[in-house]
């Protein structure tokens, strides 16, 4: 055996002593948890991660005897969040949220975290969809029409969004096809399309939080940027169906400080797992249009570092540069 796996081999028998023995300082994983759990997520009030998060932690806390309390800590497209939950204790009384826009974060900002050494992996429950969308009083029919009028209006356009993620999807197309348009930041995705609803701007890039508006009518969707069409919008093209190299990817995952230790992580696992199977987190995801997908801690851990690799050569190849 190698030094550092006979290393990682005793703290791991060391962590699960002191875990199931209850040695001073440390969590008892028999007892865990004793108290609320408190779940940091970087979005508003309101928006469809929180809307989405609330029955699935509600049902998990009623499953662990203890109620999982959301803290709504948006700013700086989740880097907040983020920078908070790796600072907290690893006793499992602080968790959070990452997203697609945590993992981008980094490659073009300065950020304090590092997303692959900072953090502890505990499940992925849903992938986000992403979209450009526009008003259904608007000439636009198609994403061609829309890059065809951007291209001969520079910097005419403006698009209202929230997060790294779905700002860079339409800066890498607009940096493929030529496009000089102007993007305007909201705190949070809901506050992002009441900005298309009330057409302060003539498009809004982001989450389903334009599904509702899509649904009764009020907004077209024109694109959606994964790197393959949706389940839900089979008719609705991506970027890379017109050509372009851009895309992007926002998995919704639960994590950890780092060092969160195994038999708690097993714990929260569980019960986030079968909290999916609750009829009202069901019903939310049904009704914001977005596809449940689970995978376990190991699983997330490395769509974590794929998508981080994505994202790197993604910034290169566009030359984005970090501000």
């Amino acid at each position: 055996m190698k030094k550092h796996e006979a290393m990682g081999f005793v703290l791991g028998v060391f962590s699960f002593l002191v875990l199931t023995l209850g040695l001073p300082g440390y969590p008892v994983a028999a007892d865990y948890p004793t108290r609320p759990i408190n779940f940091i997520l970087g979005y508003t009030p309101g928006s469809s991660p929180d809307v989405t998060l609330r029955p699935l932690a509600e049902a998990a806390g009623k499953i662990l005897g203890q109620p999982i309390v959301i803290l709504n800590k948006p700013g700086a497209a989740t880097a907040l969040c983020m920078a908070q939950i790796k600072n907290e204790k690893p006793d499992g009384y602080t968790i959070g949220s990452i997203v697609g826009s945590s993992i981008l974060n980094p490659h073009i900002e300065k950020v304090p975290y590092d997303v692959n050494m900072d953090y502890t992996p505990i499940m992925k429950f849903v992938d986000n969809m992403m979209g450009l969308a526009v008003s259904a009083s608007s000439s636009w029919e198609t994403l061609q029409e829309f890059i065809t009028y951007a291209k001969a209006n520079p910097g005419k356009i403006k698009y209202s969004h929230f997060g790294t993620v779905n700002r860079m999807a339409m800066e890498g197309l607009a940096r493929e096809a030529g496009i000089k348009w102007v993007p305007i930041s909201h705190k949070g995705p809901k506050e992002a399309a009441m900005a298309l609803l009330g057409k302060h701007v003539d498009a809004f890039a982001g989450g389903v939080d334009w599904a509702p508006y899509v649904e009764s009518g009020e907004f077209r969707l024109i694109a959606t940027f994964g790197p393959k069409r949706y389940k839900t919008y089979p008719n609705t093209p991506t970027f890379v169906d017109l050509g372009y190299k851009t895309w992007m990817a926002s998995p919704s995952g639960i994590v950890g400080p780092k060092a969160l230790p195994a038999p708690l992580v097993q714990k929260l696992h569980s019960a986030f797992k079968e909290a999916m199977n609750d009829p009202g987190f069901l019903r939310v995801v049904k009704n914001l249009t977005l596809e449940v997908a689970y995978s376990n801690s190991e699983t997330l851990a490395q769509e974590i570092r794929d998508l981080d690799q994505v994202f790197a050569k993604f910034v290169k190849e566009l030359d984005l540069k970090k501000n």
